[in-house]
């Protein structure tokens, strides 16, 4: 039996409990998680033949009663209002109860469509994820955020919706690309610099060659670290009422510069990488780090490959008002989340418009 460990979430909906390990899903028991004889599987078409293969039978050893699935193009154009419709109507089509249990297999795209269609779906089925990239592991199958995009802005539709489990098995990450994997490590260094200094020292010191001996066992260790951290601000503020917000670190840049390149240029990793760059300078320009911090920062999202600069097609101008139509925005005031020292943050609102252009300028 594979070693596996555990990580229970409680927040104010439901409870539920993250699994960690390597190869273990052909050996886990569903039951465990669901009593549900109908489920359904969403997964993203490039997923390896090998690895739906071992999903598929992993679902089958539970003998369900009724078992489909929908394959789809995992990205931001088809996580969209008309792919949901599509897998909703299916559902309808193969007469799916309350009693059903829709799984994710793949990245936070998947995840964010699988899990909205599981919460609208007869007002509200059962789900759990199986996250395929780092990026999905720390970020998008834990908190119960779904969405998916509207025809100019992303995640402008969408729910709260706890899973039912999350399964995070690091067998998964041995075919990403390196560019994949630093989308990855952007959510780790956000949560390292918010909330834990120890983090950031295990990332200064991580070599990130998973293939070499031992290694995929310490990035195992960063993934629980990273994810906990993440679990107990939700287990807080499910709703992100308050501290919720601090995971939004780097985000309001980042999800201007997507909004510009129309979802066609940085993946959202490398965008968050950018975004935390920004971020760090503005609060440098207030005064609430010091020029060596603002070095530190941007020299680790550098060391795990990630851009530090904006792409030529974000102007500084197009950026603020891609910002100023986020939904994160409140009362048509913007909100940035800031370093107020590493390891702290804080929300602050009415920023003057010229110190954002700078931080722009990086």
């Amino acid at each position: 039996m594979k070693t596996i460990k555990q990580l229970k979430v409680k927040t104010a909906s439901s409870n539920y409990s993250i699994y960690f390990g390597n190869d273990f899903i052909k050996s886990f028991p569903l039951k465990k998680i669901s009593n549900s004889k109908e489920i359904f599987i969403i997964f993203d078409s490039k997923m390896p033949d090998l690895s739906i293969r071992k999903v598929k039978s992993f679902i089958r050893k539970s003998m369900p009663s009724k078992f489909d699935s929908f394959k789809f193009i995992a990205n931001e154009k088809n996580k969209s209002i008309e792919t949901s419709q599509k897998i909703i109507e299916r559902l309808i089509d193969l007469k799916f109860s309350r009693d059903s249990l829709i799984v994710s297999f793949g990245g936070g795209i998947t995840t964010d469509l699988a899990g909205f269609v599981a919460s609208v779906y007869l007002r509200g089925i059962e789900v759990m994820h199986i996250p395929t990239t780092l990026l999905a592991q720390v970020d998008a199958s834990v908190g119960g955020k779904t969405g998916v995009n509207s025809k100019k802005f992303k995640n402008m539709i969408g729910a709260f919706k706890q899973p039912a489990a999350v399964l995070i098995d690091t067998y998964f990450l041995k075919s990403l690309s390196k560019r994949h994997l630093a989308a990855g490590y952007s959510e780790i260094i956000k949560h390292a610099l918010i909330e834990d200094k120890n983090l950031l020292s295990k990332l200064d010191n991580f070599d990130q060659n998973i293939k070499k001996k031992g290694n995929i066992t310490e990035l195992s260790n960063l993934i629980r670290i990273s994810t906990k951290i993440k679990a107990n601000i939700v287990e807080q503020d499910e709703r992100e009422k308050s501290v919720r917000a601090h995971l939004n670190f780097g985000h309001t840049f980042a999800h201007a510069i997507e909004s510009v390149q129309s979802f066609k240029g940085l993946n959202h990793g490398e965008a968050v990488g950018v975004g935390m760059v920004c971020a760090a300078k503005l609060s440098l320009l207030l005064g609430k780090i010091n020029s060596q911090e603002f070095d530190k920062i941007k020299s680790l999202i550098k060391k795990f490959n990630l851009p530090t600069k904006l792409p030529a097609n974000c102007e500084p101008a197009k950026i603020l008002k891609a910002m100023q139509s986020d939904k994160k925005s409140k009362d048509a005031t913007l909100r940035f989340i800031i370093i107020d020292g590493i390891g702290k943050v804080k929300i602050v609102e009415n920023v003057d418009k010229e110190k954002i252009l700078i931080s722009l300028k990086i």
